[in-house]
């Protein structure tokens, strides 16, 4: 079914899909589908993401003119995007964990997956827990995953992907004024006192040390035990994993 996302966009509403990510494939700039549930949904690398009732599942296809170069570090933006629409509902511990799960404290409320199928587009991907229980899905989420019900009272499921994809069109409008760095200034900003983290590298290798912040080419800033700063190239990094 189709309905009047806002004057930019055309929502398309399914029961059950795959994935939206693969319905977006056969749409054009400015579609978005969102599903009910999913039954393969996923996240980077293709991770299994439990996308059950009562989520908010949606994905929609931006232009991205221009360069591929120039939409580097989308993601960041479109994560601080997301960040200001949980922030404008009430959700006032919200967080971006690098580089694409929005948390809330320590667990995490959702994610965000960025595809380019072909060139001169961009798919981006959301999953938000809403009122489902993935950790009924899945017994490992238990004490890492969060719903938007455990901090608000949820807004209407449609003014949630209303709001969703006003965040993508605010991302897509920003992103060639200031590029990547001001993305990263703006998240580096958030961030505050430097965090422990574990990073999986590709080829099985891993590096621990504090979390400082990205530097302006989008790599990763960690702090040693002994108290020197190094760099993680993000092209190479798998997961990144906090530790408490």
């Amino acid at each position: 079914m189709a309905v009047n996302a806002d004057p930019g966009w055309k929502l398309l509403e399914f029961d059950e899909v795959e994935s939206t990510n693969d319905v977006c494939r056969g749409l054009g700039p400015w579609e978005a589908a969102r599903a009910d549930r999913q039954t393969r949904g996923r996240g980077r690398f293709g991770r299994r993401f439990v996308c059950g009732d009562g989520g908010l599942w949606i994905s929609a296809v931006l232009p991205a003119e221009g360069p591929a170069g120039a939409w580097a570090g989308f993601s960041l933006r479109v994560g601080l995007e997301l960040l200001a629409l949980l922030e404008s509902l009430g959700v006032g511990n919200a967080r971006l964990r690098w580089p694409n799960d929005l948390m809330c404290g320590g667990l995490k409320l959702a994610g965000l997956l960025i595809e380019q199928p072909a060139s001169g587009v961009l798919i981006v991907g959301f999953g938000m827990n809403v009122r489902n229980e993935p950790w009924l899905e899945d017994v490992e989420l238990r004490g890492t995953a969060s719903r938007l019900a455990d901090w608000i009272k949820p807004p209407p499921m449609g003014e949630l992907a209303n709001g969703v994809l006003a965040a993508l069109g605010d991302a897509h409008r920003k992103m060639p004024a200031g590029g990547m760095g001001a993305a990263v200034a703006e998240l580096n900003a958030r961030w505050g006192d430097p965090l422990p983290v574990e990073v999986f590298l590709s080829g099985g290798r891993r590096v621990a040390g504090l979390f400082k912040g990205l530097r302006p080419d989008g790599n990763l800033e960690l702090i040693a035990e002994d108290g020197a700063v190094f760099a993680v190239e993000h092209a190479l990094v798998e997961r990144l994993a906090e530790r408490h």
